[in-house]
């Protein structure tokens, strides 16, 4: 079953274990459950928690199944795993693949797996890894025969492995090497490599690399033709694995002693660890080994003539590989079968074993093996009479064997050549390292010429450097008094500033005091002696008299009323605890609120109160403030108007914001007095029509609102021909913005029927 280079890479396949086979249905159920766990997570950018726990779980479970199923299963598995941005899930999933890949012989693909895990282990920094995944590439490329490739693999991993002390991945590097080493028959360098891996593999108490390592230098001593030494070391690898209790590695060793007693023509013997081989396997579930060593019995009872046992047990081999669907293997078994029967004269039954076999090897062009069957098929036909087929059949086996001889040949030229190009290039480096100690012998001295002049350039760099560093300092000195100086200046300009602005602030509100205080006297004057005469002559006064009295009272007590509200209101705007808080307004609700409380006056005076605006314009404002303004207007309106005339308040859209304009037929405001308007160090008084009193607080605070809004206010009029005060609001979103831009109102009160 073994073959020359499977013999010498025993070791390679050991590190390759297969997981023991199990019935793949156990498992079917959870990975069902797993995969649609996996699957529910396609679309997320980041793996969420415990799914790198899933994916391993996953790959575990796919090991115990045949490797094809692996490789189909492991394909579906990274289509997931790439949409995740989770490079421990990529590297298990293809890790997955390259070792399934590996063990089905296809090692192009297993390579360029591998190449994704070194490079994401590269990415992550992790050297060891890298290294190891190293080696795996170099096992791939010895097994396409490519050993000039799989050497520069196994050297690159061994300077990784050295460069950060894992000596157990020095050890496999150097007998990865010897293994090259030996097939190109430099035994002494393949041995001593080995044993400095053995060396590192002691000192650390490995048991298990020590095993492999002497499992390797049985190999080479078995190419060499000293069994005996072969023999003696692969009952050391065996003891060592016996301690360890590797079942899988123990049936390997034992089947490599009975191969050496096999070729040695002593297939008693040979049967003897075959069929010990055979005892320890059947304790494990691991189908490919048992079927490995069942065809090992069979074709030493073939070799030992007892043709009937070595049919039982390579029909139990078939049997086997079947279950796992092994086709290399299937169809070596076939052959090995034809042979059998060949041999007990069942050429019908030989001929039906070959020509199956054949067809598995062509459907998987196992060309070694076609020559084989090419061969065999012929003295088969031969036996049977029918010499036109035994004939094709030898013309087929002659023309593969001088292809694979061919080839052979082509190979070793190409190793030859490749090896000659490796001597010529060694040359070359040694040429060019003995040109490198003379040039180094010069650049010494030149070195110390140099370090001279350097030395004296340092210095005078220093000295430059101090100098500059000095300069500089002063510089920034100069600049950080220039900068404090314009920082005091800039200080002392707002501060003259601030005296300023406190200067005005007081006389404003001296003003504003002595405004009050004023007309703060006169109805008070107005109410105390009305209520002085009415207690005194209150008997004497008819009833009209007394309500008349009554009533200049309580106009005289809304007047101080009035002045005291606009006083509170205009002090807590002025300590800053009037805060406004915005919020969308319909512009016609406010104006429908404001003229509900002011009809009562208006009626009083016969005035007409009209409103023109659209459901449609809101403002960004506080309600309260807004509403204080548009009653405060709406009222200083009706007081100027006298009695028969109109009051509109119109409201538009005016780009993004609101213009709000309240107009009048009163009595207009003279160009003096309108400078005058807003500002409270200017005392403006006007009686109204029906001589209601006003002291202008109304106006400042209106002012002084609108601004906190955002928004500004002026007025506009002609002395004796009515008066529109217009004030601008941010516009809010409205739901209907066709009119966004109306037609501002008629400006000119003359054509306002009156106002309008």
């Amino acid at each position: 079953m073994y073959m020359k280079r499977g013999t010498i890479l025993i070791w390679i396949l050991i590190a390759f274990k297969t997981i023991a086979q199990t019935d793949p249905e156990e498992h079917f159920v959870r990975i069902d459950s797993l995969e649609k766990i996996v699957y529910n997570t396609i679309g997320n950018d980041d793996a969420p928690p415990g799914l790198l726990e899933v994916y391993r779980e996953l790959t575990e479970l796919y090991k115990s199944l045949p490797m094809e199923t692996q490789v189909e299963y492991g394909k579906r598995l990274l289509s997931y795993s790439d949409k995740l941005s989770n490079d421990e899930i990529k590297i298990s999933v293809l890790e997955l693949l390259a070792n399934a890949s590996f063990q089905i012989d296809d090692y192009s693909n297993s390579i360029e797996y591998y190449y994704r895990v070194f490079n994401l282990y590269n990415i992550a920094g992790d050297e060891i890894n890298s290294a190891r995944t190293l080696l795996h590439i170099g096992h791939n490329y010895y097994q396409e025969c490519k050993y000039i490739k799989a050497k520069d693999y196994y050297e690159r991993a061994l300077l990784i492995f050295k460069r950060n002390q894992e000596f157990i991945g020095v050890a496999e590097s150097l007998k990865s090497i010897a293994m090259i080493l030996a097939h190109w028959g430099e035994y002494d360098k393949a041995l001593k490599r080995n044993q400095e891996a053995l060396s590192f593999c002691q000192d650390l108490g490995d048991k298990h690399s020590t095993a492999s390592i002497f499992f390797s230098i049985g190999t080479i001593y078995q190419e060499l033709g000293d069994l005996a030494g072969a023999n003696s070391n692969f009952h050391k690898s065996l003891h060592l694995y016996e301690e360890l209790n590797d079942l899988t590695s123990i049936v390997m060793t034992i089947c490599h002693i009975g191969d050496v007693y096999l070729k040695s023509g002593s297939p008693a013997e040979a049967l003897e660890y075959y069929i010990r081989a055979d005892m320890i396997s059947s304790k494990t579930t691991d189908k490919k080994l048992n079927a490995e060593v069942a065809y090992n019995i069979g074709k030493a009872y073939n070799i030992k003539g007892e043709f009937l046992k070595a049919l039982d047990y390579q029909r139990k081999a078939l049997r086997l590989y079947e279950t796992i669907d092994n086709q290399k293997s299937i169809t070596e078994t076939y052959a090995e079968l034809g042979l059998i029967y060949y041999n007990l004269g069942h050429y019908n039954k030989a001929l039906f074993y070959l020509e199956h076999g054949n067809e598995i090897a062509r459907s998987i062009n196992y060309k070694y093996l076609l020559v084989s069957y090419a061969q065999r098929l012929s003295e088969v036909y031969a036996q049977l009479g029918d010499y036109r087929q035994a004939y094709a059949n030898y013309l087929t086996y002659i023309a593969g064997r001088d292809e694979i001889n061919l080839k052979e040949r082509q190979f070793k030229t190409d190793e030859l050549q490749a090896k000659y190009f490796l001597t010529v290039k060694q040359s070359e480096v040694d040429e060019l390292k003995h040109v490198e100690q003379l040039n180094k012998v010069q650049i010494k001295n030149q070195q110390l010429l140099i370090l001279f002049v350097i030395f004296i350039l340092v210095i005078s760099l220093i000295l430059s450097i101090i100098f500059r560093l000095k300069y500089v300092q002063n510089q920034k000195l100069n600049i950080q008094l220039s900068l404090q100086k314009r920082a005091i200046e800039d200080q002392q300009h707002e501060m003259e500033e601030l005296n300023i602005n406190l200067k005005k602030a007081n006389a404003s509100k001296d003003k504003f005091f002595s405004i009050i205080a004023h007309d703060l006297k006169n109805p008070f004057n107005s109410l105390l002696g009305l209520s002085d005469l009415l207690i005194e002559d209150y008997d004497s006064l008819d009833e009209s008299d007394r309500k008349e009295f009554i009533a200049q009272i309580k106009a005289s007590g809304d007047r101080i009323y009035s002045l005291l509200q606009n006083l509170l209101i205009w002090g807590r705007s002025q300590l800053g605890k009037i805060v406004p808080s915005r919020e969308k307004l319909q512009v016609l609700a406010l104006m429908e609120e404001t003229i509900s409380i002011t009809q009562p006056h208006a009626n009083g005076k016969n005035i007409s109160v009209k409103t023109s605006v659209s459901d449609d314009v809101f403002v960004f404002a506080d309600k309260n403030m807004i509403s204080t303004v548009l009653l405060n207007l709406v009222t200083n309106a009706i007081k100027f108007t006298p009695s028969g005339g109109e009051v509109e308040v119109h409201g538009y859209h005016k780009g993004n914001t609101v213009e709000i304009m309240v107009a009048d037929t009163g009595i207009g405001i003279s160009k003096e007095n309108q400078e005058k308007l807003f500002h409270l160090d200017e005392k403006v008084q006007t009686d109204g029509t029906n001589k209601e009193k006003g002291t202008g607080l109304g106006l400042i605070l209106c002012k002084d609102f609108i601004e906190k809004n955002d928004g500004r206010i002026w007025v506009e009029s002609d002395e004796g021909a009515g008066c529109w005060i217009c004030f601008t609001l941010p516009a809010s979103g409205s739901e209907n913005r066709s009119q966004t831009f109306r037609n501002h109102p008629p400006r000119d009160i003359a054509h306002l029927q009156h106002v309008g």
